[in-house]
């Protein structure tokens, strides 16, 4: 019996294409991810310690803000007191007579702060009552790469800056 040319054996069809990646390629692809990753490591740590700066002076801000706006609104005086030993622990506002908090914050990891008092209060007219002078705190990164200053007039206005108080 004679075979047509359409029933030959498997030995005679073509390879198949092969589909997905060598063993060789996927190396070479890991080692260009992790050159790659290791470039990107230090500036990515800047930039998180820069937020984490920018984070806590906006939260300390908000809540001097606030702590001034609840005086003028209650008609009594508000205080912002550090939580511990720094304000990198946190602080709570609360009001000074009969003490309801208002706001609470929690630590704030890889922030340093300095120059700040121990508490700020603000008076019935939303005016800074203590400390009597104006109050600069410096925030900074552990590593001392960013810093921002939040500034505290004697009118109770509260503002960040970049850069170290002056």
């Amino acid at each position: 019996m004679k075979r047509s040319p359409l029933h030959l054996g498997t030995a005679c069809r073509p390879p198949r294409p092969q589909h997905g990646f060598t063993l060789i390629e996927l190396m070479v692809v890991v080692a260009i991810l992790a050159i790659i990753t290791t470039a990107a490591a230090p500036s990515f740590s800047a930039f998180l310690e820069g937020q984490r700066v920018k984070a806590a002076a906006y939260d300390l801000t908000a809540d001097l803000m606030l702590a001034r706006s609840e005086a003028l609104k209650r008609n009594a005086s508000v205080s912002i007191v550090r939580s511990g030993n720094n304000w990198d622990q946190g602080w709570t506002t609360a009001t000074v007579v009969d003490p309801t908090t208002i706001s609470l914050r929690n630590a704030s990891s890889g922030v340093v702060f300095s120059g700040a008092p121990a508490s700020i209060t603000f008076d019935v007219n939303g005016r800074v009552s203590s400390p009597s002078t104006e109050v600069r705190m410096t925030i900074s990164g552990s590593s001392g790469g960013s810093i921002r200053c939040v500034e505290i007039s004697l009118s109770g206005r509260a503002r960040s800056s970049i850069g170290a108080c002056t």
